[in-house]
């Protein structure tokens, strides 16, 4: 599948080509002075809900994408790209959100001899510029979206269970002592707020009193005349 972007520079050719991943979609780009392949994974975005201690949002499908438009050591998605745009080979990847608003990446080159640094200007406007269109490229096939959505979410099913369980056993067992303790401050409740209880529990706890002793005469003592 063969497409053109219209960009402010230029016309960019844009080819889908096999990914790396079977949830990974690639894209050839071949443009003035841009060149080289992009390539395109589903990411959950599942931040963490703001108050909560810890507790994150839930995608069951991811609905942000990893783009990597150039070499990406450290990608989650296992991306890597080639692109080299006005002379610079670039490295990294950027994390597209559904709402995405700020297109403003960090693009960066490699250096050979010193890794990498940002890239120069011109190159920084022209990656972004292809990043957001192709993005929106990638979106209108929303069957292919779906599938590699899907195809990512299997893959990483049981790791993502494994998490799940862990946290469930914690919470299940900080669940367990509260529900304990409710029991227990219910029942002292009940004790100090109803009178006649309260008034009862007391009674209980009085001590307990034997039987009476009664003494009968006194004996006299040995030798001694009985009275």
């Amino acid at each position: 599948m063969t497409s053109t972007l219209t960009l402010s520079f230029g016309s960019v050719t844009v080819e889908r080509v096999e990914g790396t991943k079977p949830w990974v979609t690639a894209y050839e780009l071949t443009g003035p002075r841009v060149k080289g392949i992009i390539e395109i994974a589903p990411m959950y975005d599942e931040p963490r809900v703001p108050g909560s201690s810890g507790e994150t949002v839930f995608e069951l499908l991811p609905s942000a994408f990893e783009v990597a438009y150039g070499r990406n050591t450290w990608s989650r998605g296992g991306v890597s790209g080639t692109l080299e745009v006005l002379g610079s080979r670039l490295t990294d990847s950027a994390i597209v959100h559904a709402d995405q608003g700020d297109w403003n990446f960090s693009i960066r080159r490699i250096q050979t001899g010193i890794g990498d640094y940002p890239a120069p200007e011109g190159a920084k406007s022209r990656t972004r510029e292809i990043i957001k269109a192709l993005i929106e490229l990638h979106r209108r096939d929303r069957a292919l979206v779906h599938e590699k959505a899907a195809t990512f979410a299997r893959s990483r099913r049981l790791d993502r269970l494994n998490v799940i369980e862990l946290e469930y056993r914690q919470v299940d067992a900080m669940l367990r002592a509260i529900q304990a303790r409710h029991a227990n401050l219910q029942q002292r409740k009940a004790l100090m707020a109803g009178e006649r209880s309260f008034e009862t529990a007391i009674g209980q706890a009085a001590p307990k009193t034997g039987g009476t002793w009664t003494l009968g005469p006194a004996v006299p003592a040995f030798g001694a005349a009985a009275q």
